[in-house]
């Protein structure tokens, strides 16, 4: 695998040799004094050109850079905005860039406040870049209905999962369990809970990635337990536990916000699911 250096070394001769190039930015992981990149941390580049259109026609100029393992989208096209065009980009030795190009011309003094480093600058464009104070994906502290909705939304979502189980469809319980309740939910309540232990001044990475570095053990391992495979007993068990760990830290972020808070809805949801349980196997 090629390392760092090299790969940036090799960014910023492309660069240099095309004249439509304007400027690269690496920003992301490795651009951020408060990460450890590893090896498998993607190159994240920012590309300005003059023309976007020989980028959209082709990605021949992608074979400066190695043999291609697989790449998204699988023809270049525009992602999120027409004037910027996506190409993720693995190659077979291991190495991923990420490439954002761009027509655009103006950079923000704060456009890259989550670190950046310029690989290439032909015309000075980034001289009016700030020093990034990398608190760009810091948890936000909610709103009071903001909140009050996660709590509502959790709970409504939560009586999916014992009414499947109790059909044995296990699919659909396994997608309100892991996908409603904890990515959709959960996680969100999880953050909220880090950034009032924190005072509103941490990342916890993209989808809860670095949880464990600011829960608590006893919460870290109760979110842990929260996690079951195919089986419809342990999916009983993590689904009781995922409810207790959200009731409880719920009820803890509440307090540390000042904003009311009845643990009534979720005992009520709760009893309903221990109802359901009791008659776990009657429609299966």
């Amino acid at each position: 695998m090629r390392s760092e250096t090299e790969v940036l070394t090799q960014v910023d001769a492309w660069a240099q040799g095309d004249a439509c190039v304007r400027a690269v930015i690496l920003n992301g992981s490795r651009a951020d004094s408060k990460t450890q990149p590893d090896f498998l941390s993607d190159y994240d580049l920012v590309v300005y050109v003059t023309n976007l259109r020989p980028f959209q026609e082709s990605d021949s100029w992608l074979q400066g850079f190695g043999s291609i393992l697989v790449r998204w989208p699988m023809a270049p096209r525009s992602t999120f905005d027409s004037n910027w065009l996506t190409r993720l980009v693995l190659f077979e030795d291991d190495v991923r860039i990420d490439f954002q190009i761009t027509e655009a011309r103006d950079i923000g003094p704060s456009e890259f406040d989550n670190g950046y480093r310029v690989i290439t600058d032909k015309d000075g464009m980034t001289r009016s870049l700030n020093a990034p104070t990398f608190t760009e994906f810091n948890i936000k502290k909610p709103l009071k209905d903001e909140f009050e909705d996660l709590v509502n939304e959790f709970w409504w979502d939560a009586i999916y999962v014992p009414k499947q189980l109790c059909r044995n469809e296990l699919p659909f319980a396994k997608y309100m369990l892991d996908n409603a309740l904890r990515h959709t939910h959960l996680h969100r309540m999880i953050e909220w809970y880090i950034g009032s232990q924190h005072d509103w001044s941490v990342n916890p990475g993209c989808h809860g990635k670095w949880f464990s570095r600011y829960l608590d053990t006893e919460t870290w391992t109760a979110y842990k337990n929260s996690y079951a495979g195919f089986e419809i007993e342990k999916n009983w068990r993590a689904f009781f536990q995922l409810a207790k760990l959200f009731g409880r830290l719920a009820a803890e972020t509440a307090e540390h916000l000042g904003y009311p808070y009845t643990e009534d809805l979720g005992k009520k949801v709760t009893e309903y699911a221990a109802r359901l349980r009791q008659t776990d196997g009657e429609l299966r």
